[in-house]
C-alpha cells in the first residue's frame, strides 16, 4: 500500500552458482498519472450519476486546500474535535459511525495493528508477500512490507513516521543482498519533506477510511459531494480536505452505510524483477549510479482503495480485504488476517528505527 517519496528502490542480489548463479534486480518505478475520466455529481444535480472510477480532487484543488482548525481546535484532545462538516455531511458521518460501531467506541481508538498477505500485479508480473501496519496517535505510523523473491529470499522494506521524523529501513534474508533507495539527485531536503508529507497522509487516510476519525492535527473538513453509481448500488460522496494540502474522496454505500472506496492522488511505486546471468556485486555501483543520473521527480497517479469483507473486531466493523487500483487498473489486494485495536504492546518505542 505504500505511497512513496523516492523514485525507485533498487534491490540487487548476487546468488552463487548453487543458487541459480544469477543477479536479481528489483526496481519500483513511479506510475504515470492518468487523465480524469469523470467528475463528481454536485448535490444540486441529483439526476446525474458517475461510475466508481471517480478521480480525486484536481491538482489545483490540492494546492488550494488549507488547514481549517483554530489554535483551540488543534489543542483539543479528542480526534473528532478537529473535524468540520456541513449539515448533509454531518448526518452522513453520524450514520456511518453508528454502523461501524458507534461514535463512543470509535473515539476510543488510539492505536491499531493490521497484518496479512498481499498480492500485487505490476508490469505483467505478480508479486506476493506480507504487510503489516502499525499506527499510534497522534503522529506515529509504520508500514512493513516483506516481499517473496526467488530462491526463498525475502526483502523487508519499512517506512515509518515518528512525530516530526521519518525513516526508511530494509532487511534481507540473504547476506549478499544490497538495497538502495534512489532519490531525485541534488534535492535532499525536498525528499525529506515529501517523505514526511507522504507518511502523514497515509496515517490520515487510514484513520478516515477505517474509523471516520481524523488524527488530532489533521484539521479535516467534510463536504457532501453528491452521489455516485457503483456496480452494486449507489454511494454517497464525502469530499475530505485538510492540513498540508490533504484531499481525498470517500464513497459510502447508501444501503449499508459503510465505506466502499476512497480515491486520491499519490506517487505509486511499481515493481519489476529482472534476472541477470553471472556478474558480481561490483555491478551494483554501476546500476545505482545510472539510476541516480536518470532519477526525476516522481509523478502522482489516480488511486482507489476498495473496502470489502467487513467483520467485527471488538465491536467495530472493519474491512478485511482492501483492493487497490492505480489509474483504473487492478494493482494490489491485501487480505487482513489480523486486526488489533489499541494493542498494549504498541508503544512509541516501536516506531524508532531498528525497533
Amino acid at each position: 500500500m505504500q505511497s512513496q517519496f523516492f523514485s525507485k528502490v533498487i534491490i540487487v542480489i548476487f546468488l552463487t552458482p548453487l543458487a541459480l548463479g544469477a543477479c536479481v534486480q528489483t526496481a519500483l518505478n513511479a506510475a504515470s498519472p492518468a487523465q480524469p475520466s469523470a467528475t463528481a455529481t454536485p448535490a444540486s444535480e441529483a439526476n446525474q450519476t458517475l461510475t466508481t472510477a471517480v478521480p480525486p480532487q484536481t491538482e489545483a484543488q490540492n494546492g488550494a486546500a488549507k488547514a481549517l482548525a483554530t489554535p483551540e481546535q488543534r489543542a483539543a484532545t479528542s480526534p473528532l474535535s478537529t473535524a468540520r462538516a456541513d449539515g448533509r455531511a454531518e448526518e452522513l458521518l453520524r450514520q456511518v459511525r453508528e454502523t461501524l460501531g458507534g461514535e463512543a467506541k470509535l473515539k476510543e481508538i488510539r492505536s491499531f495493528s493490521a497484518s496479512g498477505a498481499f498480492r500485487r500485479v505490476s508490469n505483467d508480473q505478480e508479486q506476493s508477500g506480507n504487510m503489516r501496519l502499525d499506527l499510534l496517535l497522534p503522529d506515529k505510523f509504520k508500514e512493513s512490507e516483506t516481499l517473496n523473491l526467488i530462491a526463498g529470499i525475502e526483502i523487508t522494506i519499512v517506512t515509518a513516521l515518528n512525530g516530526n521524523q521519518a525513516w526508511t529501513d530494509t532487511q534481507s534474508s540473504a547476506g549478499n543482498a544490497q538495497v538502495m533507495m534512489v532519490h531525485q539527485k541534488g534535492n535532499e531536503q525536498s525528499n525529506k519533506d515529501e517523505q514526511l508529507k507522504s507518511l502523514r497522509a497515509d496515517l490520515t487516510r487510514y484513520m478516515l477510511s477505517l474509523f471516520l476519525t481524523p488524527p488530532p492535527d489533521a484539521s479535516i473538513q467534510f463536504i457532501y459531494g453528491g452521489e455516485a453509481e457503483a456496480a452494486d448500488g449507489r454511494a454517497d460522496i464525502l469530499d475530505l480536505k485538510g492540513a498540508n494540502g490533504f484531499t481525498a474522496r470517500l464513497f459510502i454505500d447508501k444501503k449499508t452505510h459503510r465505506p466502499l472506496m476512497m480515491s486520491y492522488r499519490e506517487v505509486v511505486m511499481q515493481m519489476k524483477t529482472m534476472k541477470r546471468s553471472g556478474g558480481n556485486l561490483g555491478d551494483v555501483d554501476k546500476i545505482i549510479k545510472g539510476e541516480q543520473e536518470k532519477a526525476t521527480a516522481p509523478k502522482a497517479s489516480d488511486v482507489e482503495l476498495h473496502f470489502s469483507d467487513y467483520r467485527a473486531e471488538k465491536g467495530i466493523s472493519l474491512p478485511h480485504v482492501i483492493a487497490k487500483t492505480v489509474n483504473g487498473q487492478p494493482f494490489e489486494e491485501w487480505v487482513v488476517g489480523n486486526f488489533k485495536l489499541n494493542p498494549p504492546e504498541l508503544s512509541s518505542q516501536k516506531f524508532e528505527k531498528g525497533k
